[in-house]
């Protein structure tokens, strides 16, 4: 049987637990495909996964990473995808699973994925990074501002977190919706960054408050929308951060799920909590399209080799990164 390099998570823990080894290449089942990879953007997602997810059984050893660029590599039987010699983004959700963190994942020389999943692209594979950028982070992120919470021209959006990969994407793509961005994070380094990517107010939250600078930026009112994916530690000054009428959007919880809502300010301001799972296809769609006309550029914090997996990991987990980290096979680095 044909070996591979990946990234594999023989057992849960902490960053010890995810080593470069080999593995046996996959081979596709009918109706799927075999993808070479030439990309592979990491999201919080793989930490999570490494660590153990309540709830979540995850068989292995298992491979991480979900966002993945490469060619077409084999079709299984039936398989009616882009024909082999194809790049394409392979759009990570498999009938309400993901590439990496329920099935085998992205961070290796190969990975199957059904064929209906395959996007095909027109472009060099050393663009491969910059559209492994965007199905977890951009599409997530695209469905929050766009599908969830409609942000129209004019409005306030707060994002917290703004420094990851979702929160960059919040603040590019909240910017050609025509909104004025508050970008809240809690390294002055990397609020320096972001207002270089377009965020209008910059707020440093070293103490975790945030929402007295929203409440003082918004002249009083409140913010039309406030992005907060970080859960119990944030949700209390999230609600209160809103004018009236105004939106509460959630994509995830990283600081816990048990929030506090004070529901005084919920019906008093008459505020809308919206949830947001993930992305669809039109999404991924309509990101590779204005990643091919020049209207986006998702950002890149650092391309990293698959044999310094855990190094590029660290950059996520220490929250060191900017912008997407993305691993590329050693023959591609």
């Amino acid at each position: 049987m044909s070996q591979m390099h990946a990234a594999i998570v023989a057992e849960h823990g902490g960053p010890d637990r995810l080593r470069y080894a080999t593995a046996p290449v996959p081979e596709p089942p009918p109706g799927w495909l075999r993808v070479r990879v030439l990309a592979c953007a990491l999201n919080m997602l793989d930490v999570f996964v490494r660590r153990g997810l309540p709830g979540v059984q995850v068989e292995l050893p298992h491979i991480p990473g979900g966002d993945v660029v490469g060619v077409v590599d084999a079709l299984g039987e039936g398989a009616a995808g882009p024909p082999t010699g194809t790049q394409v983004l392979v759009d990570p959700m498999v009938n309400r699973k993901a590439l990496g963190e329920d099935l085998p994942g992205g961070l290796a020389d190969y990975v199957i994925a059904p064929a209906t999943n395959a996007i095909p692209l027109s472009a060099a594979a050393a663009d491969a990074p910059v559209y492994a950028a965007l199905p977890i982070a951009y599409g997530t992120a695209r469905r929050m501002l766009v599908t969830r919470s409609a942000v129209a021209p004019g409005e306030t959006v707060v994002v917290l977190g703004a420094a990851g990969g979702v929160g960059v994407a919040c603040i590019q793509l909240g910017k050609q919706l025509g909104a004025r961005i508050i970008a809240c994070s809690s390294s002055r380094a990397k609020l320096d960054q972001l207002g270089k990517l377009g965020a209008d107010e910059l707020v440093e939250v070293a103490d975790g408050e945030f929402g007295a600078a929203v409440w003082r930026l918004t002249g009083k009112t409140g913010a039309d929308v406030v992005i907060d994916y970080l859960g119990a530690d944030t949700w209390p000054q999230s609600v209160r951060a809103l004018r009236r009428g105004g939106r509460l959007v959630t994509c995830g919880a990283s600081t816990g799920f048990r929030a506090e809502t004070d529901l005084r300010y919920v019906w008093t301001r008459e505020l809308s909590i919206l949830g947001s799972d993930g992305w669809r296809r039109d999404d991924l769609l309509e990101l590779v399209s204005q990643v091919q006309t020049g209207r986006l550029a998702p950002v890149i914090h650092r391309v990293y080799p698959l044999s310094e997996v855990r190094d590029a990991v660290a950059e996520l987990e220490d929250r060191r990164a900017v912008g997407k980290v993305v691993v590329v096979p050693d023959a591609a680095s």
